[in-house]
């Protein structure tokens, strides 16, 4: 009976080291899952890093786009106004007519084109949400191109479900976004309507401390 005890106690050894080794492979498993997760949520914290950095180099092309459509709109005014001057001063001089005076008059005190906007650059995220959503929108541009306010604009796109940022404001909701997916609570895509909730300073101005 002594020589059976070893054979009754090996499947017990047996069940006692599946466990072990099925608990082992448990916490193998809960281990890669949470590692695997650290790595996703940093993959997309580096994701935003990256949009980031993608949308401050669409805002230096688009501002210096406006800033060269200004300038040569100031040319073309100027010209345009010293041409104004000099053919009123010539009608004003040569002139007997009150309707040709008058002409010239106006054209002596208004020697300017209509003023038109330039240099309003904001970072537009619309229905795609983020990342795929987001782009670099020149507000004086459509405002120009549909002889409207840029307000106008603006307040046509807020309306439409676009959300509209100032470069200072899109990179506080860029930090938050990064905090939020690296502490697990967000997810990309994200949402217009989750984007909503996010609470940033402004959409179009940074906030200011009554300090300041």
């Amino acid at each position: 009976m002594e020589g059976m005890t070893p054979s009754h106690t090996f499947p017990k050894n047996l069940r006692c080291q599946a466990r072990h080794l099925t608990s082992v492979v448990l916490s193998l498993i809960n281990l890669f899952a949470k590692e695997a997760r650290r790595l996703s949520r940093k993959d997309e914290a580096s994701r935003l890093e990256g949009l980031r950095s993608s949308i401050r180099q669409q805002l230096h092309r688009v501002r210096s786009s406006e800033d060269t459509a200004n300038y040569g709109h100031i040319q073309a005014d100027l010209i345009s106004s010293l041409g104004g001057l000099a053919l009123g001063v010539i009608v004003k001089r040569i002139s007997k007519n009150e309707r040709l005076s008058a002409f010239a008059d106006y054209l002596l005190e208004n020697p300017t084109s209509k003023e038109r906007p330039f240099g309003m650059v904001l970072v537009c995220i619309g229905p795609k949400g983020l990342p795929d959503g987001v782009e670099v929108v020149s507000i004086s541009r459509l405002a120009r191109e549909s002889d409207r306010q840029e307000c106008d604009v603006i307040n046509e796109l807020q309306q439409r479900g676009y959300l509209l940022f100032s470069e200072e404001t899109f990179s506080l909701l860029i930090d938050r976004l990064i905090n939020g997916v690296l502490e697990g609570r967000l997810l990309l895509p994200i949402s217009v309507e989750k984007l909503t909730e996010i609470k940033t300073a402004s959409y179009l101005e940074p906030e200011f401390n009554d300090s300041e």
